[in-house]
């Protein structure tokens, strides 16, 4: 009781030194207002109306179409072709606050209009306010679900870059050079079977294109689960056979950072464009994953540098002398007071998810119907006039998102850094 009591005192603390500044409160309160566009962007930018009445009766395709897109509903009769709704005629309607999607294309004000030109529009209701790009698309709506995209591809990147980052530099941190002993019987049967292990998880999954997605990633489950009990029926027969084979130390943190030097040597957005290059077909969201697993490198070190303070102190010391289990000590234990450092790292990383997506997007890497902030900056390219509001607009939004993450990570370190 005592302990949750102290815990809890330390995180009121942390908040109360992080109010106490106002940049901190500013970059929150800002990062509130991107997640309310963020989750609101459907309901303000969308080209089914709010409400429509047709033969007497009420519908609201907005709401239903969420439901046909999670596919729980099918579109009623009367509403069918659920397209060009602005060109029907019904008794009354009402269109949201900008009455086009992200993807919707206008005919009419193609090759890029300007917010501040003339516009082939039939009431000041249907208005791009932030101008059109060449293919049509209303600037105004991509931006608001460019809002919801950056922090949804984001978060892929830093939940992919910390959970990776996490564990291996949390037990290279914490198992050191001499810490992790394994019987030698284990790491021979790891060695033997590891050619069978690259082969059916790396190299034959490559040459196969016939399955899906979803069956190659139940056949290397099911073979790293094959691999996984090899392993231990060969560890278990060796040490039945040969009792005196003896341990092995295994030098865990040298080889994890080397490892991660050679990836750090290489310029990351060349390491991601490379292993982009090597998928079939690279969505946004793949994208982010191979980001996020070559941004994992970085953390990985941080990890260990804050790993390696906690492994010192003397409740580390006392739980190793109570005869605490690693996995107790590395969960219960080293996580928790690591645990303040890795939420300003997080937040760091949020603002160079949100710039490394807008880079690739911008060179024309990912889905080509997902609409972000670097997708429509990438418009830009092999123009020979700049349409200048497809480069102020979505600049400003990563501009002011990725101040909003630095100021924000900036406060978080300030408040758990003071005593």
């Amino acid at each position: 009781m005592k302990k949750t009591q102290g815990i809890n005192s330390y995180w009121r603390n942390v908040w109360r030194r992080f109010r106490a500044r106002g940049a901190g409160r500013l970059a929150l309160r800002s990062l509130m207002v991107f997640v309310i566009i963020a989750l609101s962007s459907p309901f303000v930018a969308n080209e089914r109306p709010w409400y429509i009445k047709v033969d007497g009766k009420s519908y609201s395709p907005l709401l239903k179409g969420l439901l046909v897109d999670l596919g729980v509903a099918k579109w009623p009769t009367a509403l069918m072709p659920a397209e060009d709704w602005a060109d029907k005629t019904y008794d009354k309607i009402v269109f949201t606050l900008i009455p086009y999607s992200p993807r919707s294309i206008d005919h009419k004000n193609l090759n890029a209009r300007g917010p501040f030109e003339r516009q082939s529009i039939k009431s000041w209701r249907f208005r791009h306010w932030m101008g059109t790009d060449k293919t049509g698309r209303d600037v105004a709506a991509g931006m608001l679900h460019g809002t919801r995209m950056a922090l949804w591809l984001g978060s892929i990147m830093v939940g992919i870059a910390i959970s990776m980052g996490l564990f291996l530099g949390g037990i290279a941190g914490y198992f050191g050079d001499q810490s992790l002993i394994v019987p030698k019987s284990r790491v021979c049967a790891i060695l033997l079977f590891l050619p069978f292990l690259f082969f059916y998880l790396a190299y034959l999954p490559g040459i196969s294109e016939e399955a899906s997605a979803w069956a190659r990633g139940f056949q290397q489950l099911t073979y790293l689960v094959l691999y996984l009990t090899l392993v231990f029926s060969l560890d278990r027969l060796l040490r039945l056979c040969l009792p005196k084979l003896g341990r092995y130390v295994v030098p865990l943190d040298t080889l994890l950072m080397r490892l991660l030097e050679v990836v750090d040597a290489i310029p990351s957005i060349i390491l991601v464009l490379a292993l982009i290059a090597t998928l079939e077909q690279p969505t946004t969201t793949y994208m982010m994953v191979v980001a996020g697993i070559v941004g994992s490198a970085s953390v990985a070190r941080f990890v260990r540098a804050e790993f390696l303070k906690v492994r010192q102190q003397t409740y580390m010391e006392a739980g190793r002398a109570l005869g605490f289990t690693h996995l107790r000590l590395l969960v219960r234990h080293a996580l928790p007071n690591a645990l303040g450092p890795l939420l300003v790292l997080i937040s760091f990383f949020m603002a160079m998810a949100i710039l490394t997506e807008s880079q690739l997007s911008m060179l024309g890497i990912g889905a080509p119907d997902r609409v972000t902030w670097g997708s429509i900056l990438g418009e830009l390219r092999g123009q020979h006039q700049i349409e200048w509001w497809l480069a102020l607009f979505p600049g400003l939004a990563i501009f002011f998102t990725v101040l909003t993450f630095r100021y924000l990570s900036e406060g978080l370190s300030e408040a758990l850094g003071e005593k």
